[in-house]
């Protein structure tokens, strides 16, 4: 299953990516700053890197499991490349990349997508006829709702 097709998958997907963005840009916090695996395994030759494109593969799995906007996704998939690529900048590349919270930002920018997009459970002929459907088409024909709408089914 590629797709997520319930509320409860999305809430699954929601937990994955809060996981992932804490794992690699906040294990070890102090105010408003945090470090992660990923700022620390940028240390290591070559394990930062293999480390930051699985922890950012994930997410964008995640946002295509989400049905996730393509933009968005192509996004994600920009600010990923870059943390993958700031440590191997020589000189400042070790700091800045620890210092750039890509996971964190691409995270952030998925579960607000999510938060901007109306789920359905079920085709869009299965909620048709729904009072919760109909009222949605009236706000959207008064442009009073700006969301997007995805159909799980």
């Amino acid at each position: 299953m590629i797709f997520a097709k319930s509320h409860l998958d999305l809430h699954n997907i929601r937990n994955n990516v809060a996981r992932v963005k804490k794992l690699s840009d906040n294990v070890v916090g102090v105010g408003p700053l945090g470090v992660g695996l990923d700022g620390l395994l940028t240390w290591i030759p070559g394990a930062g890197e293999l480390y930051s494109l699985g922890a950012g593969g994930l997410i964008v799995w995640d946002a295509v499991r989400a049905r996730s906007a393509p933009m968005i996704v192509v996004q994600i998939m920009a600010i990923i490349l870059v943390d993958t690529v700031a440590g191997a900048v020589p000189g400042v590349g070790k700091v800045a990349d620890m210092l750039f919270t890509g996971h964190k930002w691409s995270a952030d920018m998925l579960t607000n997508h999510m938060d901007d997009t109306i789920y359905f459970e079920g085709t869009r002929k299965d909620v048709q006829g729904t009072a919760e459907y109909r009222d949605l088409l009236e706000r959207i024909r008064a442009g009073k709702e700006k969301r997007r709408v995805v159909f799980l089914g």
